[in-house]
């Protein structure tokens, strides 16, 4: 008896592998195209995050700071109406600090009701609003006695006292510091009152209050060095900002020497530019030229 054998024949299968074949291979080809998209899109989304990151990181270097200090301004008769007085101020510090800390006392609130300025609101003022620091431009004369009476009853006061027209022994016995432009040899016998181009007053009140801002960093640091850091660091946030400091000259920080008794004072200190013929010593140059090293 015959027995009936299948036997799959080659040609019968043929087609089917091929169709599997061609299956496979689109299934791989799929597979490659939605990898490939899918690393595509990755890329673009890290391109996205680490150029995002970037930016990010762009902004925080031109974030304004807070100010952390609260302050007393005290604007002298040659300088209350310097409309842009503290506009480097509000470049680098945010306005809701500044509103909370920052405080003025000017010219016109002190003569308000007087023709001669009433110090006495000085002490009024820092009775009313507490603060850590007294800044004054041009304190009008009279001014040391009022700072004496606020630094005896206010030991931890600290005063800055910028551009005097007051007596200058008085007011280093109770400044932090007394600061000053060096007059041109035209104006050393003729009244103080000079026409002080507004960046360099800007800047000089930036300087001030970064040494504020920066003074428990080194406390026992003495006058001079704690304020050449100040500047320094006042010119070099100026320049992440694109503003030359000092409108671009080239000042020079040095302890005032008396010349006659060739003895450096030990908080009165003097801004000396190119123009007023003024020198400092190599050393000083080397700590203290400001706006040429940064």
């Amino acid at each position: 008896m015959r027995k009936n054998i299948e036997i799959s024949s080659p040609v019968a299968v043929h087609p089917a592998y091929l169709r599997s074949e061609g299956a496979l291979r689109r299934f791989l080809r799929q597979t490659i195209i939605r990898t490939g998209f899918i690393i595509l899109i990755a890329a673009i989304i890290t391109f996205a995050v680490s150029c995002g990151e970037k930016s990010g990181s762009y902004g925080q270097s031109h974030q304004k700071k807070e100010l952390n200090h609260r302050l007393l301004f005290v604007l002298g008769k040659d300088f209350y109406q310097y409309s842009d007085l503290f506009t480097y101020l509000s470049k680098i510090y945010d306005s809701e600090s500044l509103k909370v800390n920052l405080h003025i006392l000017s010219y016109s609130d002190m003569t308000a009701k007087t023709k001669q300025p009433r110090l006495s609101m000085i002490t009024e003022r820092l009775a009313a609003q507490p603060v850590e620091a007294l800044i004054s431009i041009g304190i009008p004369e009279g001014g040391a006695r009022i700072l004496r009476i606020a630094k005896e009853k206010y030991p931890d006061l600290h005063i800055f006292s910028l551009l005097p027209v007051e007596e200058i022994l008085p007011l280093e016995a109770y400044s932090d510091v007394v600061v000053d432009f060096e007059l041109p040899d035209s104006f050393a016998k003729a009244d103080r009152a000079v026409d002080i181009p507004a960046h360099d007053v800007q800047t000089l009140v930036l300087c001030a209050v970064t040494a504020v801002e920066q003074i428990d960093e080194l406390p026992e640091q003495e006058p001079f060095p704690r304020f050449a850091r100040a500047v320094a660091t006042t010119v070099d946030v100026l320049k992440r900002q694109g503003i030359a400091a000092w409108g671009g000259i080239p000042y020079v920080l040095q302890p005032y020497k008396d010349p006659e008794l060739n003895i450096r004072s030990y908080n009165y200190l003097i801004l000396t530019s190119p123009s007023t013929g003024g020198r400092a010593d190599s050393e000083e140059l080397e700590m203290s030229a400001v706006g040429e090293k940064q």
